[in-house]
């Protein structure tokens, strides 16, 4: 299983699961069966006002989960209720003014386990925990305090830690949101809670130890999440919130997004208006919140989805799986072929004005989807035609450079050689939707992306809007496709400027070709070789993360010492003023999906190497400098 899932034994026993619906009735079903969770899509706030006090009542319990709705058979897991209700994951949303009292009563319904709950006391106490024995009540009491997005989560297998915490009390997790006390809250923002479960025995069915991975979004995985639709020129704003124990770099297809505020869960940042970052790939570690807002120029349909292969790939698990079905379906790749953390959007222009005509391709480009079968295995990748056509087992880990110019337009020919169907997403461009690349959904004006089929060609055009640094991958069977070989950077230059391959130095981290089956590689090599650098002369490094892992750090030294750097642009956007500043040249975390440009102006003759280094897998990569003297 990928990053390491291990199966995991609650202390709770599993009950066979109810066939109850929401709507029906909230009442207890007969003994020796448990009611089935609803999706919680967190538009309506627990509780209830009187005299000046939110009371909430809670209740943990046992439920059968349908994250693939009616599609699926269901999982038993642990839930929270309102008093009344019926289990919903996420857990019931708890939404006040600050200076509000608030009082919460939670009971355990869990058989034989302890409950212990975190976070409940939103951003005013850290470490908060209370402890529910089966069958206890318990009650906290704070008043509401700094405005913000904040995470309360449950556990029966006695973890401290939301990074810790698998198996199927991974659905006891909610959100918390204090709004301002002078501010109405914004009826059309939405609060997206992130949840997992694992691989948990369950002895109640056949087989008696089934496999249950699953990843949702308001307790529903894709393609049964919920469709969202907005007009073009809307401002949308959005509470994100991990409330699972895995990373999630969470990635918007199509356009720039501001954010707006981050948190750990129990306190909130807001980020300074000078210090706004534009993005389309936002890395959030478990139990960590965000805010975020964005504004559709164009329409079209659109994704939002965490950047982890794993976490997006369909993996049949139950002989009634609707994963069953043909991934490489030509019409419905979009529904077949991802799963769990995706959202689809779509964008309705309702404005009168007429349809701008694009402008003809100043350029026009040929790139080819190649293969190699080889001892290893089959290798994939592209190659960028230049002069005759290449042979078709040529390819280049990773893909050909690509060079573009900002306010030209170019036009691409992706030719498939390859004996799969494939697509090509052009990460981070703001662009037409049909040319977005993915297949079924990605759309303009009836138009819809097709697979590429063997043999078979399509021809994208845009105009990228920004200069920066970006990245083109398959968004095709990505466990597969991306681990051969199929990515590439883009650089985009300002109109007249020259790419200098001696000062830009493009860095791509992904998957290893040839030799060691899905190593990590630098620019496709484990060792790549060394760069020669002048002292005194600045040095763009643009860093490129397409590998699927949960992240990578960065750190630039000389003789065991931190160098310098200056952070000039993320994901292709330039960074505020504010943040382009001399700092020390290391990273927290870069993850999959995210671009970084630095730039580093080298003092000492001597070696410097950039080292990348995973934590999780204990790997390490260096792209070694060798600082020459000044002209």
């Amino acid at each position: 299983m990928l990053l390491g899932l291990a199966v995991v034994a609650s202390a709770a026993p599993r009950t066979p699961a109810a066939q109850v619906r929401e709507g029906s009735t909230a009442s207890r079903p007969p003994a020796g069966q448990v009611r089935e969770a609803v999706p919680n899509d967190n538009r309506v706030a627990a509780g209830a006002h009187a005299a000046g006090v939110l009371s909430v009542a809670l209740e943990a319990e046992l439920a059968a989960w349908r994250p693939d709705l009616d599609v699926d058979s269901s999982v038993t897991v642990q839930a929270f209720s309102e008093a009344g209700g019926s289990p919903r994951i996420p857990a019931p949303l708890v939404r006040a003014s600050s200076g509000t009292e608030v009082r919460i009563t939670v009971r355990n319904g869990i058989p034989d386990s302890t409950l212990v709950v975190h976070g409940l006391r939103a951003g005013t106490q850290a470490g908060d925990t209370i402890v529910v024995p089966p069958g206890a009540t318990r009650e906290v009491r704070y008043r509401a305090g700094a405005p913000g997005t904040y995470l309360y989560w449950g556990t029966t297998s006695g973890r401290d830690s939301i990074g810790v915490r698998q198996g199927r009390d991974g659905q006891l997790t909610g959100a918390i949101v204090i709004d301002a006390a002078d501010r109405a809250p914004d009826p059309r923002e939405r609060i997206f809670v992130v949840t997992v479960i694992d691989i948990v025995p369950d002895t109640t069915k056949p087989p008696p130890h089934e496999d249950i991975w699953e990843l949702a979004i308001n307790g529903r995985a894709w393609p049964h999440s919920e469709a969202l639709e907005y007009g073009v020129g809307d401002t949308i704003r959005w509470r994100w919130l991990n409330g699972s124990y895995l990373p999630h770099p969470m990635h918007l297809h199509g356009f720039h997004f501001r954010v707006l505020a981050t948190g750990d869960g129990t306190s909130e940042r807001k980020i300074p208006p000078d210090e706004v970052r534009h993005v389309v790939t936002e890395f959030m570690v478990p139990g960590s919140t965000m805010a975020m807002e964005w504004v559709p120029t164009r329409a079209g349909s659109w994704l939002f989805h965490c950047h982890m292969a794993a976490h997006i790939s369909p993996y049949p698990k139950r002989p009634d799986s609707v994963r069953a079905h043909d991934e490489h379906d030509v019409v419905q790749h979009a529904k077949y072929g991802m799963a769990g953390l995706v959202l689809g959007i779509r964008t309705v222009d309702r404005r009168a004005a007429a349809v701008a005509t694009p402008a003809p391709p100043a350029r026009r480009l040929r790139l080819y989807a190649q293969e190699r079968t080889g001892e290893h295995g089959t290798a994939h990748g592209y190659v960028l035609q230049e002069g005759d056509v290449p042979a078709p087992d040529s390819i280049h880990a990773p893909g050909p450079l690509l060079l573009l110019a900002r306010g030209e337009t170019t036009a691409i020919t992706v030719v498939n050689r390859t004996r799969e169907h494939t697509t090509v997403h052009w990460h981070g461009m703001e662009l037409e939707s049909v040319y977005d690349g993915v297949a079924g959904w990605s759309a303009t004006a009836g138009s819809i992306a097709p697979l590429i089929l063997p043999g078979d060609s399509f021809t994208v055009a845009f105009t990228p809007p920004r200069a920066g640094t970006y990245i083109y991958h398959t968004h095709m069977d990505e466990s597969k496709q991306l681990a051969t070989g199929m990515y590439g950077a883009m650089v985009v230059l300002e109109p007249g400027e020259r790419f200098d391959p001696e000062r830009d130095v493009v860095l791509v981290v992904g998957r290893a070709i040839d030799g060691a089956r899905h190593a990590p590689a630098l620019n496709g090599r484990r060792e790549p070789p060394p760069l020669a650098v002048r002292a005194g002369t600045t040095y763009r490094i643009r860093f490129v993360n397409i590998l699927p892992v949960p992240a990578v750090t960065l750190r630039l030294v000389q003789d065991s010492a931190v160098l310098q750097w200056r952070p000039v642009s993320k994901d292709g956007a330039d960074l505020p003023a504010a943040l382009r500043t001399l700092v020390p040249a290391r990273t927290a975390r870069i993850g999959v999906g995210e671009t970084y440009d630095f730039a580093w102006t080298p003092e000492r003759v001597g070696s410097v190497e950039l080292i990348v280094h995973q934590p999780r897998e204990r790997w390490t990569l260096i792209q070694r400098f060798e600082v020459r003297a000044r002209d």
